[in-house]
């Protein structure tokens, strides 16, 4: 009664981690029937797996037991082995599933983000105002307080963009005029920055030119494209000079950068086809519509730790514009971060059930052969008596827990393949099958029935067989 209740409280201090929407409705922690079913098959468990013990005592032989401290019980002896493999094979299973999001977690947190993340602060302000509903207003804030913020002492540049790397872009669709897909309607991602905003996440330029404070309203639409969007619509030929139907002409290719996937992802990050325009080019009708999706980031570079630069930042933004706040800072790590926080919840969720049912799995084990042990005492001195190693004796003593250990685990795997498949949706840039996940679950296991099986079998080296006999 005591573990359940435990096991509660911890599985509900977990699960309260969780994001408000990461769980449907109608499973909140705190539900009375998710209670009421949790308590109810932990205690019929319980009751089932304690009474087995007891049912075997029916065939209990009296003359046998009063004759000697130790019956020959193979039938219990079975039935300890068989719990302690299906207690193993439900650990095989859990591990491997941990181990899998833990190397998809590595996978996403390796993926080359296509910039330098280091030494870059960024903060959001939210422009749902009327007075920056016209271009003319919002040029003159972006241009003036970008340069506020390169005033700053250890910054190096300044911009301003609408969406970052590892945050979810706009997308739409647009017309090629020209190219090797003329006339195709493709679906893109949108995102509008600053002149500069490429040079202060040093974003790799490929072909081309940058933008520039030339690119206003009233001068020719361009639009720089990543490599992506490069390789799949024009196929080996250069985008820049070629335009779009709206008359957007391209003047520049950059590297891709790792963004939050949309519905249709099959990645909580990945590289997909971008399109970047100037922030002063934006259509006036659609920069009411714009605010209400997107607050735009300003974002820094410095060579000085970022920790000091939020109140220089605020500031220098409330140098041009005093009404206007940040609603927050961020560092490139911090948005990492919150992008793979269910990912980083599922391993801790998943991990924390895998050590639990490991630790539990290495305790029955250690009871199983320190009971034995404890049995068998007489048994191991007349053993000893006659000639027998300790080395064999130990073998002898500790083979029921390691063949148990063997039998799970040979389970577990079984169990794994087919199990696993479930999980295809959760893993990235690993497969169900990653043999050196696989490999890490056979040796952990290998090691902890070793030594679960060691340090109670070392009891027997201190059996003196004299003296079992004597009180014999």
């Amino acid at each position: 009664a005591a573990g359940i209740a435990v096991g509660y409280l911890a599985l509900h201090g977990l699960l309260s981690l969780l994001p408000k929407n990461y769980l449907p409705v109608a499973s909140v922690p705190l539900d009375a029937r998710v209670l009421t079913f949790t308590l109810a098959i932990s205690l019929l468990t319980s009751i089932f797996v304690g009474m087995l013990p007891a049912l075997a005592t029916r065939r209990v032989d009296l003359r046998s037991s009063m004759a000697s401290r130790f019956v020959a019980g193979s039938e219990r002896l079975r039935m300890r082995q068989a719990l302690i493999a299906g207690e193993i094979a439900l650990t095989v299973l859990l591990l491997a599933g941990a181990g899998l999001l833990i190397r998809t977690l590595v996978h996403l947190e390796t993926l080359p983000p296509g910039f330098n993340p280091h030494g870059v602060m960024a903060a959001k302000a939210s422009l749902d105002d009327a007075r920056y509903f016209e271009p003319a207003a919002l040029a003159r804030l972006l241009d003036e307080s970008t340069a506020a913020m390169r005033q700053i002492p250890g910054v190096q540049n300044a911009a301003v963009a609408f969406s970052l790397p590892y945050e979810r872009i706009l997308n739409g669709q647009i017309t090629l005029r020209d190219g090797p897909d003329a006339g195709r309607k493709v679906q893109t991602d949108a995102d509008y920055v600053t002149p500069g905003y490429f040079a202060t996440l040093q974003i790799p330029l490929l072909a081309g030119r940058s933008f520039t404070a030339s690119d206003g309203p009233n001068t020719q639409h361009v639009a720089i494209v990543n490599q992506t969007f490069a390789r799949k619509f024009f196929r080996g030929v250069n985008p820049v000079g070629h335009a779009f139907d709206n008359g957007v002409l391209i003047v520049g290719v950059v590297a891709d950068t790792q963004i939050s996937s949309g519905l249709n992802s099959v990645a909580p990050l990945q590289t997909e086809e971008t399109i970047y325009e100037p922030a002063t080019q934006i259509n006036p009708q659609f920069l009411p519509v714009l605010y209400v999706w997107l607050q735009p980031s300003w974002i820094v570079r410095t060579a000085v730790p970022i920790q000091g630069l939020t109140g220089q930042m605020q500031r220098a933004l409330s140098s041009v514009d005093p009404s206007l706040p940040f609603s927050g800072f961020y560092s490139m790590s911090d948005l990492l971060a919150q992008r793979l926080a269910n990912q980083r919840i599922e391993v801790a969720l998943l991990g924390a059930m895998a050590g639990l049912a490991l630790l539990l799995s290495a305790l029955g084990i250690f009871a199983l052969v320190a009971n034995l042990v404890a049995q068998r005492t007489r048994e191991i001195g007349i053993r000893l008596a006659l000639g027998s190693s300790v080395r064999n004796a130990m073998l002898h003593i500790g083979a029921p827990g390691v063949r148990a250990a063997a039998i799970g685990l040979a389970a577990g795997l079984v169990l794994s393949a087919a199990a696993l498949r479930a999980m295809r949706s959760v893993l990235y840039g690993v497969t169900v099958y990653d043999p050196a996940t696989l490999a890490s679950v056979v040796l952990t296991l290998a090691a902890v029935t070793l030594l679960a099986t060691a340090v109670p079998a070392l009891r027997v080296a201190r059996i003196d067989p004299a003296v079992t006999l004597r009180e014999e």
